[in-house]
């Protein structure tokens, strides 16, 4: 059975590679953006060095803008303040790196890979940016040189436009090629949901089968055994008080094995309402289960107690506990079996000690009950010390 996976490693980085991409190309732009070394005057006279220079007054702009790019996606409003920051030097400059404003264009486009209303913060401040530069007669640096939104002094609605233009056009594409992305991977995660879910479906199918063959069998021979042992005292009027009692005893055992074991089956099979109101064995009937092993005449000797235990780690306690006493009545009979119940703040668990010659080769019932405990993220060990077969469990809780 495979459930849905959260992204491993490969999948977060993937998601920056974008980022990365925008930012490489945004700093090749500054990169080649030829420096300018004299900041008096605009027309003509300006010098300009070769293409890859930089001064010190682009240098930390550039350095904020690329930074701001690298982090577009994943946190587009600073780093939109990070793309602007750089504009605070156009007083003293007298222009702009043009490259700058592309970075703010890219962090949106960025953000709005992953929704439209994600970008809008840094779809704002390019276009501000585009109608503060064209209502003025600021420079913005190219690779090919210094221009402006146009040749007059009037306001540049043109330019403007086209601007816009593509300030949207960008960001609409983007969140389009993000739609598109995640529409693909609801599709591809809908198609891992539904194979888990057939799965299911065959499996909870295997296990009502499976549940139904173990019922035609076992509670079937069980419930003979049941049968037989309270009829024994009619057909045989002859037997004393003792035989009585433990043909009576055999009987009530016999009728708890069916009546737990109905209680499996139905959570097995997972088909059936009387699972939700038949009520799981708990760590509150371990005393039970001892007492009645106790009246069967196996020796056992009960010390410690469990307080406020959750119902599925007091289940898998009284199981372990069950499948202990049974081990020791097969492999020791007659000998004491010493349980000892124990808690503290982030365990609860118990030791089982009877003496044995040799530790038997693990059954299904000590593999099932590693399973059950590992489960939970206890530890489980089975092993002689000092002629003794000790079986201790411990099981981690969350105090209440």
């Amino acid at each position: 059975m495979t459930t849905p996976t959260r992204p491993d490693a490969r999948s977060r980085w993937r998601e920056w590679v974008p980022s990365v991409a925008a930012a490489t190309v945004v700093a090749v732009f500054i990169l080649i953006t030829p420096r300018i070394t004299d900041y008096s005057s605009f027309d003509g006279g300006s010098s300009w060095s070769t293409p890859g220079g930089i001064d010190q007054f682009t240098l930390f702009g550039s350095l904020s803008v690329v930074a701001g790019v690298v982090l577009g996606r994943r946190w587009p409003v600073w780093a939109t303040a990070l793309t602007l920051l750089p504009f605070i030097q156009v007083p003293w400059n007298g222009g702009f790196v043009w490259g700058w404003w592309l970075g703010i264009l890219a962090v949106a486009a960025l953000a709005a890979l992953d929704g439209p209303e994600r970008a809008v913060v840094p779809t704002i401040a390019a276009i501000f940016v585009v109608v503060w530069f064209c209502g003025t007669e600021t420079p913005a640096y190219l690779p090919i040189g210094p221009v402006t939104s146009g040749t007059g002094a009037d306001y540049e609605w043109t330019a403007l436009w086209i601007y816009t233009f593509w300030v949207l056009a960008v960001v609409g594409v983007a969140a389009a090629v993000g739609a598109t992305q995640r529409s693909r991977r609801r599709q591809a995660e809908a198609q891992v949901t539904e194979r888990h879910a057939l799965q299911v479906e065959s499996l909870a199918g295997e296990r009502a089968r499976l549940a139904r063959d173990l019922h035609d069998v076992v509670a079937h021979h069980v419930s003979l055994v049941a049968v037989r042992a309270e009829s024994a005292p009619f057909i045989h009027p002859d037997l004393n008080d003792d035989a009585r009692q433990v043909l009576a005893a055999i009987a009530t055992d016999a009728r708890e094995a069916l009546t737990e074991l109905r209680q499996v089956l139905v959570v097995l099979q997972r088909t059936s309402d009387e699972g939700e109101r038949t009520p799981q064995p708990t760590a509150c009937d371990v005393d039970d289960l001892v007492a009645s092993a106790v009246a069967a005449g196996q020796p056992v000797t009960l010390d410690g107690e469990w307080r406020d235990v959750p119902p599925a780690t007091g289940y898998v306690l009284y199981r372990a506990v069950q499948e202990g006493l049974t081990n020791a009545r097969r492999h020791a009979p007659g000998v004491t079996a010493r349980l000892s119940r124990s808690q503290s703040d982030g365990a609860v668990g118990f030791r089982m000690a009877n003496p044995a010659e040799r530790v038997a080769e693990p059954g299904r019932g000590l593999i099932g009950m590693r399973e059950r405990v590992e489960a939970l993220g206890g530890t489980m060990t089975a092993v002689m010390d000092d002629e003794e077969f000790v079986l201790q469990i411990q099981v981690p809780v969350v105090p209440r």
